[in-house]
């Protein structure tokens, strides 16, 4: 009977040990936190969409189907202070050989060739704006303008240099027609400034450009 009674405690005790073991474990696992789990709400995952939005962004494309500022065709229209002087400078005559030429250049070497022509007859035309002006302007006036044709001067071989950088850059079967054509263009503002300043003393100024 006492024996009895012994076995009947150590089973009570070892049942009441193995539920208070399970409850501790139970517990113990609802107060845990897997790492894994932590981890991916903690983190959410990027997408390759997004990542390739975000890389974009800071990147700009340049396609050869975009144009440049100076493409063959119709001249850069000059704008300056005076309605009246721009009137008069659309109507000059190197612009107007010019398109008459374009017309008849259908290979790219065609249009550069044509484009380095009118380059150098616009640089001539630099030249000669430059010196009709020194002799009209007195004081500071001219010593204004021979320092901005200084200035210009300086800076003319690293803008010729961009130029040529810029048209490379944006590729294409184009590019060397667009640089050609840009230089001219580059020439031809500075002569447009130099005549501008011209047409203040010599409404009735000429140019130099000769047709014949």
């Amino acid at each position: 009977m006492k024996n009895r009674k012994i076995l009947c405690a150590v089973l009570a005790f070892a049942l009441a040990a193995s539920v208070f073991a399970a409850c501790g474990s139970k517990k113990g696992g609802e107060s845990s936190v897997p790492a894994s789990s932590f981890a991916a709400e903690s983190l959410p995952a990027v997408s390759s969409e997004v990542s390739s939005e975000s890389a974009s962004s800071d990147t700009v494309v340049v396609t050869s189907n975009e144009p440049a500022e100076s493409q063959p065709g119709p001249v850069v229209e000059i704008t300056t202070d005076n309605k009246e002087f721009d009137e008069l400078f659309k109507k000059n005559p190197i612009d107007k050989k010019y398109i008459q030429e374009l017309n008849d250049a259908i290979s790219n070497v065609a249009m550069v060739n044509l484009s380095n022509k009118y380059t150098g007859i616009w640089e001539k035309e630099v030249s000669s704006a430059y010196k009709k002006l020194c002799k009209l302007a007195k004081g500071s006036e001219l010593t204004k303008i021979k320092d901005e044709q200084t200035a210009w001067e300086n800076g003319k071989s690293a803008a010729l240099k961009k130029i040529s950088d810029d048209a490379q850059a944006a590729g294409g079967s184009m590019a060397q027609v667009n640089a050609a054509s840009a230089t001219m263009d580059f020439y031809r503002s500075r002569a447009a400034q130099l005549y501008r300043a011209l047409y203040s003393y010599d409404p009735n100024y000429s140019y130099a450009y000769n047709s014949k």
